[in-house]
């Protein structure tokens, strides 16, 4: 890693050692810009590597059946948080016209599409595509954009992109004018993050190759020409990676502990603003 991903300089400090708790139990540094603060996974699997990291029924972010226990806590989220995305997003944009990058299974194009949005999703896993198609989603590459989106929403998907020059150019390249980018990622400021440390399922390494704070994402939207329009939290994932980190930490779940903490975060961020996830509102 020569070059912070995001502003550019070239100063590293090291910030915390992280296991894949997930998957293969590797260890993993994170390298924090001692600039903009963004951490950079180290080392990153080039975009062939990675492939394996994401190969388990278990993975959620590309799927609609996983395990059980953990099943039931993300779709318990994802219900409430369909909603809570389209309130935020009708407020800021006139148009109805959307592409979601990195749409996973569809869930939430399919949910906008019954609300009367015209949808387009882009997805490069063959079977999450899939699932997105069947659900009668347009999906298509991310090279063959031609029109224009009143919004482009990024959903716990930044964090996993190899190239973020050419696909933010390439996204804010086709945002109207009056469009909004909608970017929603983990913050590592967040009170959870800080009490789980190397076990915060937020950081989930290599999967996720940056990490961000608020701090971060303001030299992010400086850098390729954008305004920061409005922040907002995302409440419900405190208590979901809680659940994920206790089970990291202990080797099992322990629900009300997990609980205790989300609220704990939460309850925190309303002075802070340091949630556990936070959505972006960005503009031209």
């Amino acid at each position: 890693m020569n070059e912070c991903p995001v502003c550019q300089q070239t100063k590293f400090k090291d910030y915390l050692e992280v296991e894949d708790h997930f998957g293969s139990k590797e260890s993993f540094q994170l390298k924090q810009c001692t600039s903009c603060e963004t951490l950079s996974t180290n080392p990153q699997p080039n975009v062939d590597e990675i492939i394996p990291y994401y190969k388990s029924n278990n993975y959620i972010s590309h799927g609609d059946s996983v395990n059980p226990v953990f099943d039931l806590a993300y779709k318990t989220v994802q219900r409430q948080n369909l909603q809570y995305k389209k309130k935020l997003i009708e407020k800021y944009t006139l148009g109805k016209n959307l592409l979601d990058y990195g749409c996973g299974a569809g869930s939430f194009p399919h949910f906008m599409q019954s609300k009367g949005w015209q949808v387009t999703g882009i997805e490069p896993d063959d079977s999450a595509k899939n699932q997105a198609l069947s659900k009668g989603i347009d999906v298509i590459e991310l090279s063959n954009l031609k029109r224009e989106f009143d919004c482009i929403s990024l959903f716990h998907v930044l964090e996993h992109v190899h190239d973020l020059d050419t696909t933010l150019n390439k996204l804010i390249s086709h945002l109207s004018k009056n469009g909004v980018l909608v970017l929603a990622l983990p913050n590592y400021q967040s009170y959870d993050a800080k009490h789980y440390l190397n076990h915060w399922a937020g950081y989930d390494v290599p999967r996720h190759l940056y990490h961000f704070n608020q701090k971060s994402m303001f030299s992010l939207a400086k850098r390729f020409g954008l305004n920061i329009v409005s922040t907002h939290p995302l409440k419900f994932d405190s208590y979901y990676v809680s659940i994920l980190s206790e089970k990291y930490k202990n080797g099992k779940s322990n629900l009300f502990n997990a609980f205790r903490i989300g609220y704990k975060s939460n309850s925190k961020a309303k002075r802070t603003k340091e949630y556990s996830s936070l959505i972006y509102i960005l503009s031209k």
